[in-house]
């Protein structure tokens, strides 16, 4: 899931289903070192490790990059498992063995986790000392697996995003404040100014393609600025930017006043209406911790950004 590797952090119950699944794989292939892993552009990170006796060294929190991860040669468009029965042995594989042979692995069955849009999590893996001959029926019931955590995984992406944009919803901010909870943050409430005349006079459908489209840009801004947050819809036209760490003023003044410019600039400006966004910041500490009282301090600063004349931003 490369678009939000973290996501998984908001799945009910995803730490206890992860490791049923790898326990059910373990009872397939007993031998077998099993891991769950996912995918970033850059990295291969192992999320969870069965409770394995095997004397293989891929420990579960460990990141590989991608040009180093054999699970990366799986044929993701095809959805097919890859089997690897002896490293050792594997010509294409010259530039890997020399990986494996420090994790001690030199049998490799990679399944993919697909979801059903074609979006790739990653794999589930069974790995192996010496070299082994995976049966069949044991490839399948693996690959029976994987798509059973793939439907987990699919539902719970939609009870923790917003419908109509697709990014992040309340529940899910809760949740990422409630993780980071031991760290220092900026909170950024963004309204919309002129989207009741967009819905009046152009219609819902119209106000439906605006707001997936004020959604994207501001995950691009945010994705740009390279600090550490996520983007959530409260509902209407009201979305929050939850930043983690701490953050110079000047960073901030520099993504709100690019999310204006780029939530004011639209075909469809008319001297009937103009949309353009308000915003509300405030800061916390590691000992402020209320979310609910932190939203209304932004609440409270993007009513002055509105009364102050609106597309501009104000803290709290």
């Amino acid at each position: 899931m490369k678009k939000g590797l973290n996501e998984y952090h908001f799945y009910e119950n995803f730490d206890e289903l992860a490791i049923d699944i790898l326990t059910l794989a373990k009872n397939i292939i007993p031998e077998g070192y099993f891991f769950l892993s996912a995918f970033t552009n850059k990295e291969q990170h192992i999320l969870k490790v069965a409770k394995n006796k095997e004397n293989i060294h891929i420990n579960e929190g460990a990141r590989i990059p991608l040009h180093s991860a054999v699970c990366t040669r799986i044929n993701f468009s095809k959805g097919n498992a890859l089997v690897y029965t002896d490293i050792s042995k594997e010509d294409s594989l010259v530039e890997l063995k020399r990986t494996y042979q420090a994790t001690n692995v030199n049998a490799y069955l990679g399944v993919p986790v697909i979801l059903r849009n074609g979006e790739v999590f990653g794999t589930l893996c069974a790995v192996q000392e010496k070299a082994t001959t995976f049966h069949a029926d044991s490839i399948k019931l693996i690959e029976k697996l994987a798509t059973m955590f793939s439907y987990y995984l699919e539902l719970e992406s939609m009870a923790c995003r917003d419908h109509l944009t697709g990014c992040y919803n309340r529940y899910s901010l809760e949740r990422f404040f409630q993780q980071h909870t031991r760290e220092e943050g900026i909170i950024l409430f963004l309204d919309l100014d002129g989207f009741k005349q967009i819905n009046d006079k152009l219609g819902h459908e119209t106000g439906d393609f605006v707001l997936k489209e004020v959604s994207l840009r501001i995950e691009e801004v945010i994705r740009k600025s390279t600090l550490s947050g996520a983007v959530f819809r409260l509902g209407g036209d009201e979305f929050v930017v939850n930043l983690i760490g701490l953050i110079v003023k000047g960073m901030i003044d520099d993504i709100a006043t690019t999310l204006i410019l780029s939530l004011s600039t639209w075909d469809f400006h008319t001297n009937d209406f103009y949309l353009s966004t308000s915003i509300g910041i405030v800061s916390y500490t590691k000992e402020e911790q209320s979310l609910s009282a932190l939203l209304k301090k932004a609440d409270n600063a993007l009513y002055r950004a509105k009364s102050s004349g609106k597309n501009t931003y104000q803290y709290f």
